[in-house]
Order: structure tokens, then C-alpha cells, then sequence
């Protein structure tokens, strides 16, 4: 069993053989200030001040939605800030050292440079309002390679602000762009899918007609049927709709 007194003696006896720290005044008899040795705060010493200062103690739910909104503001600010440094340095460094930067002395990918560099150009254009720009570069990348033509729709259905999603906007965008790669067994899914609604609408038409105008348009063109009507289409009357179900009775 430990003996708490011999080790607590040890303990003091230690802390009277260690070394006291000495006063800033007597090492320093001039203030800090004006000491030649006094520099600006590094970088590694901003970014440690940023790290302490973090992580705010909250308690009430408004606190912790204001220090929240915070740092989500922050965030947009700093990959905006990362693509502008970005395409500053493809401005002013020599050909070749900009891509050895991306490849060799930066935290993330080639692709990733590329969507920071776009949202930035975006921004800084006036394409992309800073007021609804999502949090992340990958969301906001889905907005600002959007044509013109899909960013207006995307804005008037409400689509365009700072808290919508990734798949959100790819769903978005999918549904304004007609799939690519289709296989021929798709394909022929679409046609058959094509020619049975066309087929359904066609049956409907000839039962109307039979049914209200006494006319059956399967044995009646170019001639009087058992009602007397003569029925004489003509090319211009035939809308697409009829096009498409000449062509389908044409593939069977």
C-alpha cells in the first residue's frame, strides 16, 4: 500500500530543489515593446490564437446558434479566400511553378484547387451573390457551373441559397439534362413505353368518334362510311403526336 506521507514529503521536496521561474522584469528590464527582439506574431503563433479561441462556452440555444452562423460564415470566407489566392498565383507565378505548387506543396487535390479557383472567379465576378453562398466549396461549386439558363431556374425555384445541398442541386440539375449513354435496351424500353401510350390514346380517339360522331377513322378515309361522313385528312391537320404513332405502327 502506498505511504501517503513519505510521498507527499517527496513531492515538496522536489518542488523546492526545482527552479523557479524567473520574472519577465528581471529578464527583461525593457518592456516588451521596444525590445529589438520583439517581432510581429508568425503565422504558426495567428494560427494557434485561432485554435484557442474556437471553441466558445455556450449554454442557451441562441448562443450556440450565433457562435454556429459564426464559423459558417467564417468557412465560406476562408475557400473563398483560398480561390483567390489561388488564381492570383496563376496570375503572377511563372509558367509551370503555379501546377508544382498544387501538385507538391498544397493539403488537397488538383480537382479541389479547380472548384476553389471557380467559386472565387464566381463570386468576384458578380455571377454568384457572396449573401447565398453555400458553406462548402463542393456545394457551391454545383451552383457556378450551372448555365445561365439553369442558374435562373435554379434561383426561382428557391434553390440558390446557403443552406441547400449537394444533392439537392445535382438532382436538380439531372432533372433539366436528358440521361447520357443510353443503352438500346433502354432505349427500346422508351419506344415500346412510347407506342402503348400512343396506342391507348388512339383507341380512346377512335371510341369518341365512334361513339359520338358515328365515324370509325379505320375505314373511313378518302370515302363515305355507314354514317355518310366523308373524312379527308389532310398532312397539315396531322400534329406530332399523330406523327409519332404513324412511326410506331411503322416499327411493328
Amino acid at each position: 500500500m502506498v505511504n501517503v506521507k513519505s510521498f507527499m514529503k517527496k513531492a515538496a521536496e522536489q518542488g523546492k530543489a526545482a527552479p523557479q521561474p524567473v520574472p519577465q522584469a528581471a529578464a527583461s528590464p525593457l518592456p516588451a515593446r521596444s525590445s529589438p527582439a520583439a517581432v510581429a506574431p508568425s503565422k504558426a503563433d495567428r494560427r494557434a490564437a485561432d485554435i484557442s479561441d474556437a471553441i466558445v462556452p455556450c449554454h442557451t440555444r441562441q448562443e450556440f446558434a450565433q457562435e454556429i452562423r459564426y464559423h459558417w460564415n467564417r468557412s465560406r470566407k476562408e475557400f473563398l479566400s483560398i480561390g483567390r489566392y489561388l488564381n492570383r498565383a496563376k496570375e503572377i507565378l511563372p509558367h509551370g511553378d503555379f501546377e508544382a505548387m498544387i501538385e507538391s506543396d498544397m493539403p488537397f487535390s488538383v480537382e479541389t484547387a479547380f472548384r476553389f479557383r471557380a467559386v472565387a472567379e464566381a463570386v468576384d465576378t458578380g455571377r454568384l451573390s457572396l449573401d447565398v453562398l453555400p458553406g462548402a466549396e463542393s456545394v457551391a461549386y454545383q451552383i457556378v457551373t450551372m448555365t445561365p439558363d439553369e442558374l435562373e431556374r435554379a434561383k426561382a425555384e428557391g434553390l440558390v441559397r446557403p443552406d441547400v445541398t449537394r444533392r439537392q442541386l445535382i438532382d436538380f440539375k439531372r432533372s433539366l439534362r436528358p440521361p447520357k449513354d443510353v443503352t438500346p435496351n433502354d432505349r427500346r424500353r422508351q419506344l415500346l413505353a412510347e407506342y402503348a401510350r400512343l396506342g391507348a390514346r388512339m383507341a380512346d380517339i377512335r371510341g369518341e368518334l365512334l361513339r359520338d360522331h358515328g365515324i370509325d377513322p379505320d375505314h373511313g378515309h378518302g370515302r363515305a362510311n355507314r354514317s355518310g361522313v366523308t373524312i379527308d385528312v389532310e398532312a397539315e391537320d396531322i400534329g406530332p403526336d399523330d406523327v409519332g404513332a404513324e412511326a410506331g405502327d411503322g416499327a411493328s
